[in-house]
């Protein structure tokens, strides 16, 4: 039967990411997911830390370091080297990205207009971290495609200019060829059409001849290529007069659909097996310890008993807590304690504040142990307690530190090789 040495349950950046750290650590893997992660709606930068007040992320990490019950407070250290390993698979892959910890956060355009602080971003990306003197911001929609709205992102961006803007902003909408017979007209049908190399220099010269007189930098819907996504934006960088710029809009997220097929491209590489699309139903238990979990397949359970689980599932946003209309909060594959503001107290009178309910999650030691939970378990990823990711702009920084943390911890006690998969009525 097949073996593991460790179940890690989420296929997010923080699961994903840990699976390959362990991976490459020499241990047998075994990753369930029941459906899609975050990365698939994301924009598929990264979010390391831009809590207000911060000038660069390595400054961010500091000031949520100094919160005792914010992840920094114990996953600082774990920052920096997270990252660099992240980087390094993302560019071995073929999606090298731009800028460091210690850079100034700029600006970075969106599609609706508005704006949002950056320092790590893909290639793809990362021409909004230029100075943009004299050159005007272009946003681009193609006919037809609903999921872009060039026009009411400028005019947004003309009446609330971030700090360092374009003087110029305008929008342009382009019919690209031979689309005009499709009736679902996707970022994905997109994207893989601009896999296409004849199809792609239709489009990229349709693009060109759209710009208006003048130095333009153009801002386009993120959907050059999903597979050929290197070649499609150096041709795009050629024949547009310079690097464009990929904004995403509504799922799904192709830049964040390459970010999650390197990751696990990387981790079957390395020999380590994920099963995605089925939940866990049934969770076995001896003492404080986890023995086994139960999930679904297509056509019989499995049994994955093991020695160490990481849970990766996600907090509110991303379904691994569960809130009920009576003010309690479940953790929804072990039933850990959460930890959570009062239901009172969930969400803030402003809207568009920073939600109380966002800092609910499980607590955990040094270990990421949870607290009053069972000892062979690690929690990493935005399932932690204590972070508002939205306002401090930290969930892939707190995903990366702590699957690398849990990582290590696990490499270091040597997880027994006894996780087993069995078939069971």
């Amino acid at each position: 039967m097949p073996a593991a040495d460790v179940v890690v349950i989420g296929a997010g950046l923080a699961g994903l990411s840990c699976a390959v750290e362990l991976a490459e650590r020499g241990a047998s893997v075994f990753v369930a997911a029941k459906g899609m992660a975050a990365t698939h709606w994301a924009h598929g930068g990264l979010d390391v830390a831009a809590p207000p007040g911060a000038r660069s992320a390595a400054a961010g990490i500091a000031l949520l370091a100094r919160q005792p019950e914010h992840p920094y407070a114990r996953l600082a250290d774990d920052v920096a080297p997270a990252v660099a390993a992240h980087l390094d698979r993302l560019a071995s892959a073929g999606l090298p990205h731009v800028g460091a910890l210690a850079d100034p956060l700029v600006s970075m355009p969106t599609a609706v207009g508005t704006h949002r602080p950056a320092a790590i971003l893909p290639l793809a990306q990362a021409a909004a971290r230029d100075e943009w003197g004299d050159i005007g911001l272009l946003h681009v929609g193609f006919e037809r495609y609903r999921d872009a709205w060039p026009a009411y992102a400028a005019r947004n961006a003309l009446r609330r200019p971030f700090p360092g803007a374009p003087a110029r902003i305008a929008a342009v909408e382009v019919s690209l060829p031979g689309l005009r017979d499709l009736h679902n007209l996707n970022a994905l049908t997109l994207a893989r059409s601009f896999d296409q190399p004849a199809w792609r220099a239709r489009a990229l010269r349709a693009i060109a001849a759209a710009r208006p007189p003048g130095r333009w930098r153009l801002a386009l819907p993120a959907v050059l290529g999903l597979v050929d996504h290197a070649a499609a934006f150096a041709e795009a960088a050629a024949l547009l007069d310079g690097p464009p710029i990929e904004l995403v809009s509504v799922p799904p997220s192709v830049p964040g659909l390459r970010l999650w097929e390197a990751l696990r491209s990387r981790l079957l590489a390395l020999g380590g097996r994920l099963q995605w699309g089925f939940p866990i139903v049934g969770v076995e238990r001896d003492g404080d310890q986890i023995t086994a979990v139960r999930t679904e397949g297509a056509s019989r359970a499995f049994r994955l008993v093991g020695d160490a689980f990481v849970l990766a599932t996600g907090g509110i946003a991303g379904g691994g807590l569960r809130a009920a209309p009576d003010g309690s909060i479940a953790e929804r594959v072990f039933g850990l304690p959460v930890s959570a503001p009062p239901r009172e107290a969930w969400f803030a009178d402003d809207a568009l504040a920073a939600q109380p309910i966002e800092a609910a999650g499980i607590l955990t030691d040094e270990a990421l142990h949870p607290v009053g939970g069972p000892r062979n378990v690690h929690v990493i990823g935005s399932a932690l307690a204590g972070m508002r990711y939205l306002d401090e702009r930290c969930g892939d920084g707190v995903a990366l530190a702590s699957a690398h943390r849990a990582a290590r911890l696990l490499g270091r006690a040597g997880a027994a090789a006894s996780v087993r998969e069995e078939g069971v009525a």
